[in-house]
């Protein structure tokens, strides 16, 4: 089963790439017969053929799932999809990166060194398009000039001070929030912010019956943010590269999309629009949808693993502060519902988390909380939403194609995927279409 689809690519400042091209395709789309249109982004990628084929692999399942009649309000003839595939230049994180200190439980200081300038010399990369590499002549200078201090980190405050100044100088505060740790990370002092991170990083690596609070044990591996026993001054600067690549990727997946999804509302009033997120890309979805005019609603929206804050949709996650995205769900932007899929296999989609706990040098983010639900910087792909009064009481554990899931408009869905999402990026199995299928339905 082929759906009709186009592909719109944005570049690094969320401009339409070849903006003539695309509106020549987009003339006849969707045709008058579409009736639900589903806009679906990647996350964290390296080129556009890993991209396209997460979008193939998920829309392959999709198409298993209608031909078992489900869900029914998809049978033939009564409703018809279409998709617009979304790329936009994320940055892959590789295993070593996931892991703050490099997999290395112990290192000689020229091994330490080394695994830094490695980390800056990669990061001189910043894609203006998905997978086309970029090195930015300014940019690379300044990393050129971090580079320059890695000897004298050890011993050097200042030398520390300058590292960090020039990292933030990379970085638009603009996008900092409380939600994520990101506000403390341009605040803070950078004395503060290297002893924070000099010692090592874990997260939770649950057992059979964990429930989402507490720690079961900790290990080693290059699935996520475990083994990190990399520790002292240079352990604190990786973990602070690792956090400004993060912080790059939340900033770009920033309100990419929603002028081509205001586009297709204004052609076609009438046209059901749902958006599908992995990773990142539940970021820049949830984005495009908080950046839509107040006429311009989305029908549903389903977050597959989404690499942000648990708190971003929350209320008062703090007893002081919504999320950073909380006016998506008070002001009305999506009419039907929101369902986040999360899962203890997922370990990549902490990546940032554990080390905002320490950033924030949060009394509550002991090690027997970093990353879950009792964390106050747990991911959205961990532990679903928290603190958001419109996901109360709607935990559904997901585990097969046909299971009734009943979905209320305007509220938040929790899924536990644990029995089907067995890591990061095993998202496109028939359970998870049919999840994202089934909440368009419902409306």
């Amino acid at each position: 089963m082929n759906f009709p689809s186009r592909e719109v690519e944005f570049d690094r400042e969320g401009n339409i790439h070849q903006p003539q091209i695309v509106d020549a395709e987009m003339a006849d789309f969707p045709a008058a017969d579409i009736t639900d249109l589903f806009v679906i982004s990647h996350g964290w990628n390296n080129d556009i053929a890993e991209a396209k084929q997460l979008y193939e692999d998920f829309f392959a399942s999709a198409a298993r799932v209608l031909k078992k009649d489900q869900p029914p309000a998809f049978a033939p003839g009564k409703r018809r999809l279409a998709v617009l595939k979304v790329f936009w230049p994320s940055k892959r994180f590789t295993d070593e990166e996931l892991i703050p200190g490099g997999g290395l439980a112990s290192a000689s200081p020229g091994e330490e060194d080394s695994a830094v300038l490695e980390q800056l010399e990669r990061m001189k990369n910043d894609p203006e398009r998905l997978g086309v590499l970029t090195v930015d002549p300014v940019r690379g200078k300044i990393l050129d000039q971090a580079k320059a201090l890695v000897p004298l980190l050890d011993g050097d405050p200042a030398a520390r001070r300058e590292f960090v100044f020039l990292l933030r100088s990379l970085l638009d505060p603009a996008h900092a929030h409380p939600d994520d740790g990101s506000d403390d990370f341009f605040a803070a002092d950078p004395e503060d912010l290297f002893k924070s991170l000099s010692d090592p990083v874990g997260t939770i690596h649950t057992t059979a019956d964990d429930t989402g609070g507490g720690l079961a044990g900790v290990d080693g591996g290059p699935a996520g943010l475990i083994g990190d026993f990399f520790d002292g001054v240079k352990g604190a600067a990786r973990r602070l590269l690792n956090f400004g690549t993060y912080y790059e990727m939340k900033e770009r997946a920033a309100a990419t999309a929603w002028q081509v999804i205001r586009r297709m509302h204004q052609r076609r009033p009438d046209l059901r629009i749902h958006l599908i997120g992995h990773s990142f890309g539940g970021r820049l979805i949830t984005a495009a949808a908080h950046a839509l005019p107040d006429d311009t609603t989305i029908q549903s929206m389903t977050l597959l693993q989404a690499a942000y804050s648990h708190n971003g949709l929350a209320q008062k996650f703090d007893e002081k502060r919504d999320g950073f995205f909380r006016s998506l769900i008070s002001r009305g932007r999506v009419t039907g519902p929101i369902s986040i899929t999360h899962t203890r296999n997922d370990k990549a989609v902490g990546v940032a988390y554990p080390l905002a706990s320490k950033i924030a040098r949060d009394p509550l983010a002991s090690l027997a909380a970093l990353g879950d639900a009792n964390d106050p910087y747990g991911g959205m792909g961990r532990n679903g939403a928290q603190h958001t009064p419109e996901a109360a009481g709607r935990n559904v554990v997901l585990e097969s194609v046909g299971q009734v899931i009943r979905f209320d408009a305007r509220m938040v869905h929790n899924f536990n995927a644990d029995a089907c999402i067995l890591d990061h990026n095993d998202v496109c199995k028939e359970p998870t279409a049919y999840l994202a299928l089934a909440a368009a339905a419902s409306t």
